[in-house]
């Protein structure tokens, strides 16, 4: 009977994020064939309860930040307790101290993740990373724009790069409740178009836009409700802009992570107002339920729409452009319907969970293979 392969996850917390959900599904799908554990550097997070239930063992570090040192010794002592053979980071950029400590405690196999245009990070950051780098095996990025941004950044021998796109249930975002009966459960007007917002409440989601093109649109006379879905450091600040706006009567807002099948069903249109994205997962799950999606043509959202048929890109950062896109959906329902569906068909063909389980598995074995001793 074969032993089955070791597969150590580190990453810094299970919180409900796009990341953490997608390394749920692929520790799920990938539990019957590897032994799966999980390292979270710093927190546990909302998730962690579901990764339990999945993975052999759970170590939580409790560390106080990426630059904790400590982090290092602690991995090293995991490794070389429990022997995984191959070691996936997804530590955004703080890698250095997982890779070494892997690599001392002689790992096999050391995969790193790109999942994000990292624009916030600094030289220090971009050095340490360059450092880690020398230690991988292979760097998976979710999208063809994430892997060319890390590219340019981080100076790494191309050939480390493979791209494995986000995957997702996409059953699990259709909603068999009908309108009438989701607006009277959100507490949404009977009548009138639901335009909605999955993002949190940070800089680069650029809410400020979108609070102007609905301002836009409910001017040019659409009969028009907003909401918004999520939390974040600028809540409060633009919860004040929309009441400036005198736009307080069209917003709601939903910090709901459970509901999001029935919330996706409520709306008409669904948008993203990103100054830059790597590869969204609430645009994939938009399209996946079914919505007609407006976004900017930014990083790996250009691999995700195609712009007139499942969905609208945007060119421009004017809210004028976003408002005319959106209003285009509003004004042809036919057409909105036809490019929802559209998106949903494309994003069953090309992004199934059991595509990001089975190419995940498919890297992890070539890798092994190629660190097996080879008979003389």
């Amino acid at each position: 009977m074969s032993v089955r392969a070791h597969i150590a996850f580190v990453i810094p917390t299970m919180k409900v994020g796009g990341t953490e959900r997608q390394l749920i599904h692929l520790m799920g799908g990938l539990a019957d064939e590897f032994e799966i554990s999980l390292i979270c550097t710093r927190s546990s997070g909302a998730l962690i309860g579901e990764a339990r239930r999945i993975c052999s063992r759970v170590h939580i570090l409790d560390a106080r930040s990426g630059w904790d040192f400590r982090v290092g010794r602690r991995l090293f002592e995991f490794f070389r307790g429990h022997r995984p053979q191959i070691v996936h980071t997804f530590l955004f950029g703080f890698d250095y101290f997982a890779h070494r400590a892997a690599k001392r405690a002689g790992v096999p196999v050391i995969v790193s993740s790109r999942r994000e245009l990292a624009t916030w990070q600094r030289r220090r950051h971009r050095y340490m990373q360059r450092l880690g780098n020398r230690h991988v095996d292979c760097i998976v990025a979710n999208s063809r724009a994430v892997a060319e941004y890390a590219l340019r950044q981080e100076g790494t021998e191309p050939s480390l790069f493979r791209v494995i796109p986000n995957g997702i249930d996409a059953r699990a975002f259709a909603c068999p409740a009908p309108n009438p009966e989701l607006r009277r459960r959100f507490a949404l007007p009977s009548k009138g178009h639901i335009v909605g917002m999955v993002a949190n409440f940070s800089p680069v989601k650029d809410h400020a836009l979108f609070v102007n093109m609905a301002g836009m649109l409910i001017e040019r006379g659409h009969d028009v409700h907003f909401f918004l879905i999520g939390n974040g450091p600028l809540l409060e600040h633009i919860g004040e802009m929309v009441i400036r706006r005198g736009l307080e009567t069209h917003f709601h807002r939903f910090s709901t992570a459970s509901e999001m099948a029935e919330l996706y069903g409520a709306m008409d249109v669904s948008v993203l107002t990103s100054k830059m994205e790597g590869f969204p997962n609430a645009l994939i799950e938009s399209m996946a339920a079914g919505k007609p999606v407006v976004a900017p043509a930014v990083g790996g959202i250009k691999e995700l729409i195609r712009d007139g048929e499942t969905g609208k890109l945007v060119t421009s950062r004017d809210p004028r452009a976003f408002a005319g896109a959106v209003g285009w959906f509003l004004e042809n329902p036919e057409a909105c319907r036809r490019v929802g569906s559209a998106a949903a068909r494309w994003v069953r063909e090309n992004l199934p969970l059991d595509a990001l389980v089975r190419r995940h598995r498919d890297l992890y074995l070539e890798l092994l293979e190629r660190k097996r001793p080879r008979r003389v």
